[in-house]
């Protein structure tokens, strides 16, 4: 299973691209605020708190669905901090290179890929295959693309394709893309987190 963690490393590298020696911590949350009305002598405080979701005790058909849904559940709750910082620096690629030919851009993305390679080499490659899917979907669901597109416009067609090809090898299509309602298990695993709209199609 750990295996699947490698694979992913060169193909996430690829995205996490832009970032030279950050460290990868979870975007702090700020806490909630307050503030006080008066009007005609009545007071009333005003506050802003942060959603939450409601949800009434999930139901699960058997006890392998209830084991998958939780296997989601901690691969979501430990590849969180990854998906943040790669969608971060994915966007900062783009708005960094938007005005550079190809050469230069290849030549930006491959200085600072060698640069972050140091920083994310060991825990990324002790990923389990649940783990690197999970990060990947959030990654496809936030950016609206399915991962082959993402390396290529990082770091070009061959490089896709040849981790498509990879992909195929360990059961995994680059090319599919988040596609909501395909497995409600991942759905519902992932609506705690800050990826996409909390709408259904099942």
């Amino acid at each position: 299973m750990k295996k699947y963690g490698l694979l992913l490393l060169p193909a996430l590298f690829a995205v996490l691209s832009a970032a030279g020696q950050s460290a990868v911590d979870t975007v702090p949350r700020g806490g909630a605020w307050a503030r006080m009305e008066v009007e005609n002598g009545d007071t009333t405080f005003v506050m802003s708190l942060w959603p939450v979701k409601i949800a009434t005790r999930r139901k699960f058909k058997d006890r392998d669905e209830q084991k998958q849904y939780y296997r989601y559940v901690r691969a979501a709750r430990k590849v969180y901090p990854f998906a943040l910082k790669a969608i971060e620096l994915y966007e900062d690629i783009q708005e960094e290179t938007a005005d550079m030919n190809k050469r230069q851009r290849r030549r930006y993305v491959r200085h600072e890929h060698k640069e972050l390679k140091e920083d994310f080499k060991d825990q990324m490659k002790n990923l389990s295959k649940t783990e690197g899917k999970v990060l990947i979907k959030m990654i496809e669901r936030q950016l609206d693309k399915p991962f082959y597109t993402i390396i290529k416009e990082t770091r070009g067609g061959a490089t896709a394709t040849y981790w498509q090809t990879v992909g195929k090898f360990w059961g995994y299509d680059l090319k599919d893309g988040y596609q909501l309602g395909t497995e409600p298990l991942l759905d519902d695993a992932l609506l705690d987190y800050d990826f996409g709209d909390a709408v259904y199609r099942y």
